[in-house]
């Protein structure tokens, strides 16, 4: 179903919101690690909410969105995911409201602003507004979302003053991953929010994995087990270039293997979505080993992605497959693959 832009009117309210918002200047006593979460009155999907500037370089607040987008956040205020890592900006699932320089806005962006009158001037002025899902660029919200985003600034201003005049302390529960929640109820036609604390429902990842289905091709393979060669370390991770698909550009998938003693690229390939399409990986898995005319010794990954990928083609030709910190050698090919994406675009 063709997604619906948002009327002029709810374009109004959105940035009549976002100039409140920013008059507000909740960043100066708010900082990025103040979760509080609110409820969407039309789809009742929960928002996770932080409010980003207190360091005074980026302003804006972020709604993420859901089990996945609450993990996403978490992951990096714990330090498991490094905002500075190359994964960081296609794992984000959220709706975000920020302040830019003129010069980050689309045609489509000052278009609206213009049709709705409104003028902004200087640095970190401009309001942004942006959904964010793993895996597709950054793209313009649809009127549902515009609503949601309305929704989510001016609940926030809310829980703001609320830090602010009653103590931070009301973002705490004392069972963990519990947050303070706006809830919405609508009565005689309007909405009434109220405070609940909710409970975060735990993100389970699904992850695909495939097995030769082939007997006889499997039992040949088998026999090339006989000569074993270096290790292998093998990645899945995002192209750092977007593929345009109809409207809004992905970023693909790429598998990329390297032979861990020499440091060599051996095989990679690109799909659009994994859990789909996947199994391309897994022939190009066992085509190189095929054309090497052997097994590597064992298999190196650092994500539970490429483990689950890789798991039952592994268990099947009896290679040993190992989850590590960090695949040092494969790391610095993908950095040179980042950099030569990144001076493309």
């Amino acid at each position: 179903m063709k997604e619906k832009a948002p009327k002029l009117e709810e374009w109004r309210q959105l940035y009549q919101a976002a100039i409140e918002f920013k008059n507000m200047k909740p960043w100066e006593w708010m900082y990025d690690d103040d979760i509080f979460a609110i409820k969407d009155p039309e789809t009742g999907e929960i928002s996770y909410c932080c409010i980003m500037g207190n360091l005074g370089e980026h302003f804006g607040i972020a709604g993420y969105l859901g089990p996945e987008g609450l993990d996403g956040i978490l992951s990096m205020l714990s330090g498991e995911l490094d905002p500075e890592d190359l994964d960081a900006m296609y794992m984000q699932k959220c709706l975000m409201a920020s302040f830019e320089n003129r010069d980050m806005l689309s045609e489509e962006d000052r278009k609206i602003i213009k049709e709705l009158g409104f003028k902004f001037r200087g640095k970190n002025e401009w309001p942004l507004f942006r959904n964010y899902t793993p895996g597709l660029f950054p793209w313009f919200i649809n009127d549902k979302e515009c609503r949601f985003l309305t929704h989510i600034l001016l609940q926030a201003m809310h829980v703001a003053l609320m830090c602010r005049d009653e103590g931070k302390e009301i973002l705490y529960h004392e069972d963990s991953l519990t947050f303070l929640t706006r809830i919405p109820e609508e009565r005689d036609g309007r909405l009434e929010w109220h405070d609940e604390y909710i409970p975060a429902t735990p993100y389970t990842p699904q992850y695909a994995s495939f097995y030769l289905e082939d007997e006889i091709r499997l039992r040949r393979l088998q026999l090339l087990g006989r000569r074993r060669g270096s290790a292998w370390e093998i990645d899945t991770f995002y192209s750092p270039g977007p593929v345009r698909d109809n409207d809004r550009p992905y970023y693909p998938k790429i598998c990329l293997i390297i032979e861990q003693s020499r440091g060599l690229v051996l095989s990679f390939n690109m799909v659009k979505d994994i859990k789909k399409e996947g199994f391309k990986f897994i022939n190009m898995f066992i085509e190189l080993i095929e054309r090497l005319g052997q097994f590597p010794s064992r298999v190196f990954v650092q994500r539970e992605e490429t483990y689950y990928l890789l798991k039952d083609i592994c268990s099947q030709l009896g290679i040993n497959i190992e989850i590590v910190d960090k695949l040092h050698i494969l790391q610095n090919a993908r950095y040179e693959m980042y950099n030569y994406f990144n001076g493309l675009f």
